[in-house]
């Protein structure tokens, strides 16, 4: 689209290109630079695909110009380039960890329409608590017991190799042994003693940073049950004198004010530690010569009959039914349980979303078990580009790590960022945090809750209770819908596809527009509650942001239209 100049010139509508923040858009202005200096100078904005240039007039500044242009264009397409790769690595560990646990494409189908559970499409922003045995010795949840995941990508045809592998228990390919076996990491059951647990604390800052749902691993794949189970022998029953952690949690999140949701993992790695391979399971189909490991990742010396096999499955599914049957009966009312993964229990059948509904019937149920649920889970990487049919979800690390670590967090405008992008899209943002063995959340969780708090004060409305944009309407950047209002969101900007406050790239001067929506009746900047200044031609609204009005996080702009 052009539009005229006051010199009659047509000049190109600026344009918007892909940056670092996942899933984003940098507004961009047409840069000024330089192509026939005995006539015109011309100019060009700068996209993924090049440059396209438009004709302006006479300008002596154009080397400069150039050369600032040619830096911008290098460094949108090094941003881009550099976050592709970031995405595709983590698009990579997620599906191979599904594939371990049985994680399919699911699907939502027609989702419940019980009364209770209607809040969700309107939540927006959720809280994902990863708590297990791995808090003892801060490390990843889980997966650390599971090595070989490179084998799965490299075939070792050189026998001698192989047995150098097995010989040093080089499953890794680093030269060194796994940094912990199944049983060294089922061992820490005995030193989790969270004395200071208090999830009151927990809750009442997310409450107080916008959290409407919270979801809590009551079991992950490592196999410890927060609540003294009468299935199984690996739970508070046994550890911790039966107290039970689910308890607390519930009730916190009750008096809070925050709905109640329940992670469990169907797989049960310590339940199926003598049926199992400790072995990646990608590694043995790329290397069928490779054994498999037992819970002291050596080479498993027997092989268990088919009648040993199918008894347990048989035990299995009866210890997974029973495990649920607990956490759906004991607690009162649960908003949601969030399943992750199939077990390994043969033509045995789980427990049917039927019978969860008999127990709980205004409950929401994930499709990561029955393989269709009430709504769709994406992990790690939002991958949608258009607005999500039904009812999702989006689940990511306010680290990089499900778990506690003593790792950096990445940037409130960075996570600010995604929530705005998936409420584009009609998805929930699910942000996990981790506590420590000791029960505590770390301080980094409510350092960044607070400003998220602060953040949400000023703009839940725009992430909260809303939509993508209707039919007919398209924005440059992301967008959501209320009414007759509408929100734009200009997200920072990160290099090298980095996430981190060190990170960041200078604000800019932005550009953005809404077409579709109508002639507005009002422009104003959420954060200081200025007008903005815009225009409106062609059914497009052009807003122009400046740079000195931009901060570190999304900066939000509310358009009023005329009621209808």
């Amino acid at each position: 689209m052009k539009m005229k100049s006051k010199t009659g010139r047509s000049k190109s509508k600026p344009r918007r290109q892909p940056n670092g923040q996942a899933g984003g858009w940098t507004e961009t202005t047409p840069a000024r630079g330089f192509a026939n200096i005995a006539s015109h100078e011309r100019g060009f904005i700068v996209g993924p695909n090049g440059l396209r240039w438009f004709g302006v007039g006479n300008n002596s500044r154009f080397v400069a110009l150039l050369a600032a242009s040619a830096l911008a264009l290098m460094t949108a397409w090094h941003v881009q380039a550099a976050e592709t790769a970031v995405k595709s690595a983590d698009s990579d560990t997620v599906k191979d960890e599904h594939a371990l646990i049985g994680v399919g494409t699911g699907k939502s189908s027609a989702h419940t329409q019980h009364p209770d559970a209607q809040w969700y499409p309107d939540a927006g922003l959720g809280l994902f608590i990863h708590w297990g045995l791995s808090s003892v010795k801060a490390m990843n949840i889980s997966w650390p017991m599971i090595p070989g995941r490179v084998l799965a990508k490299q075939r070792i045809s050189d026998p001698a190799e192989r047995e150098r592998i097995i010989g040093g228990e080089d499953w890794n390919l680093n030269g060194k042994k796994p940094e912990i076996t199944p049983n060294q990491y089922w061992a820490m059951a005995k030193d989790l003693n969270p004395q200071k647990y208090n999830p009151d604390k927990w809750l009442k800052a997310a409450k107080e940073a916008g959290f409407t749902y919270a979801v809590l691993t009551t079991r992950h794949h490592e196999g410890f049950a927060l609540w003294p189970s009468a299935y199984g022998d690996f739970n508070t029953k046994n550890y911790m004198g039966g107290r039970d952690l689910v308890k607390d949690y519930v009730e916190a999140c009750r008096r809070n004010g925050v709905k109640v949701g329940f992670y469990y993992s169907p797989p049960d790695w310590h339940f199926d530690r003598d049926y199992m391979s400790f072995l990646y399971g990608g590694a043995r189909k790329t290397n069928p010569e490779l054994p498999s490991l037992d819970a002291d990742l050596k080479p498993r010396p027997t092989k268990k009959s088919a009648e040993e096999v199918a008894k347990h499955q048989a035990e299995y599914a009866a210890y997974v039914n029973g495990q649920i049957e607990e956490l759906l009966s004991r607690y009162g009312k649960i908003d949601l349980l969030w399943f992750d993964g199939k077990p390994s229990v043969g033509d045995n059948k789980v427990i049917s979303q039927d019978r969860i509904r008999e127990l709980q019937p205004g409950i929401l149920i994930n499709p990561r078990l029955h393989g269709h649920g009430d709504f769709v889970t994406f992990e790690r990487n939002l991958t949608a580009e258009k607005p999500v049919q039904g009812w999702a979800e989006f689940c990511n690390t306010w680290t990089t790590c499900w778990a506690h670590m003593e790792i950096p967090f990445r940037a409130p405008g960075y996570v600010l960022g995604q929530l705005a992008q998936s409420r584009s899209l009609g998805v929930n943002y699910l942000l996990g945090v981790g506590p420590k063995s000791s029960g505590e959340f770390c301080d980094g969780i409510y350092e960044n809750m607070t400003v998220v708090g602060d953040w949400m004060k000023r703009n839940s409305a725009a992430v909260k209770a809303v939509k993508p944009l209707t039919s007919g309407e398209t924005a440059s950047v992301p967008a959501t819908s209320a009414g007759a209002t509408r929100y734009l969101f200009a997200l920072p900007r990160f290099k090298d596809g980095g996430a981190y406050e060190q990170d960041l790239l200078p604000a800019t001067d932005a550009t953005l527009t809404l077409t579709g929506a109508g002639k507005p009746v009002r422009v104003v900047l959420t954060s200081d509650g200025s007008e903005l200044k815009h225009e409106y031609a062609g059914k497009t609204l052009t807003i122009t942001l400046p740079a000195a009005k931009r901060t570190k996080l999304v900066d939000v702009v509310r358009v009023d239209l005329p009621a209808s």
